[in-house]
């Protein structure tokens, strides 16, 4: 850790998932997911709109209706309406686990979940994908939810500006990698609950993004989350970036060198006085190894402003500040 004037250098039937126990059930390796399309929307005629949306739910309602919604909903439903805004698309279990802390047992806090996604639906304000993430026997904690056009247009009656920009067939990548980010998200709010390290701040896309100029043209740097986090006397800021295995290697470099661009340009020195570790989630050890292997040598004699972990290993980075192999 550091202070916060720096930043920490027989053949069976396989069992349906709500047949296990819900301490079991994994979330899924998003990195598979990408390159499978068992949950991509049928081209069928459904009933449905492109979105999975029943089309009678896209019937436009007037801003008193949506008003008259306004009124039926706890706080609890517009902490869910706004967290699947907050990251795009977002999985029952997910929600469950960011939103449903207090049930009893996480079995009952699944159906407990449930019910106000089954209430949001009827509603009108969110709708799920056609199709599960893992197939119809990974259980309802599966399906994945995002907003409907009503949804957005009453969470402006609260000020929300922010679209979340669903209407459109997401691609197996694009869903992949939105869920993957939300998953990282979650998972600090959840070390934070467990342990005595505050998350101060945590921001998606676009808030966390930054700009600096580059030979007078204006450059975006486009993390995928930004977080603070507190321990004691102790501040720490991250800029998290998700990889689903799926870029280069040269494109991964590429990134990085816009990072150093941007650490080069002290703006965010200026505004914070740190920079903040930017931090590579990685799906496994083998591609952990293979960044490590080529960040270091393309950063050698450069401040070292990159972490390459696992996602199992974010707690370690995040609690107990990692070690140095991680760092690039």
């Amino acid at each position: 850790m550091t202070n916060t004037k720096t930043n920490r250098e027989t053949v069976h039937q396989t069992p349906r998932a709500e047949d296990l126990p819900a301490e079991s059930r994994k979330t899924p390796d998003f990195s598979k997911f990408n390159r499978n399309d068992s949950y991509k929307i049928p081209s069928i005629d459904t009933g449905k709109d492109r979105t999975g949306a029943d089309k009678e739910s896209r019937k436009r309602l007037s801003k008193n209706q949506l008003a008259h919604l306004d009124t039926r909903l706890s706080g609890r439903d517009k902490d869910i309406l706004f967290s699947i805004q907050s990251y795009r698309y977002l999985m029952s279990r997910q929600i469950q686990r960011l939103l449903f802390t207090d049930a009893a047992t996480p079995s009952a806090a699944l159906r407990a979940t449930n019910r106000n996604l089954k209430k949001l639906k009827e509603l009108g304000l969110i709708t799920s994908l056609s199709r599960r993430i893992g197939g119809v026997r990974s259980g309802s904690g599966s399906y994945t939810w995002h907003l409907t056009h009503a949804g957005e247009r009453l969470l402006r009656l609260h000020g929300e500006t922010r679209s979340s920009s669903t209407q459109f067939d997401p691609s197996p990548y694009f869903l992949a990698h939105t869920l993957a980010v939300a998953e990282a998200a979650i998972q600090l709010t959840e070390i934070s609950r467990k342990s005595q390290l505050e998350l101060k701040s945590l921001q998606a896309e676009p808030e966390c993004w930054r700009s600096y100029s580059e030979y007078g043209t204006l450059v975006s740097l486009k993390p995928d989350l930004y977080a603070i986090t507190i321990s004691g006397e102790y501040e720490d800021r991250y800029f998290l970036e998700v990889d689903l295995s799926t870029e280069s290697i040269a494109r991964i470099i590429e990134k990085c060198e816009r990072y150093h661009k941007y650490y080069l340009s002290g703006i965010e020195q200026e505004i914070t006085g740190v920079f903040p570790l930017t931090v590579w989630i990685v799906p496994n050890e083998n591609r952990k190894n293979k960044l490590i292997e080529n960040l270091k040598p393309a950063f050698d004699k450069r401040p070292k402003l990159f972490a390459v972990i696992t996602t199992n290993e974010l707690e370690h980075l995040i609690c107990d500040g990692g070690d140095n192999r991680m760092l690039c």
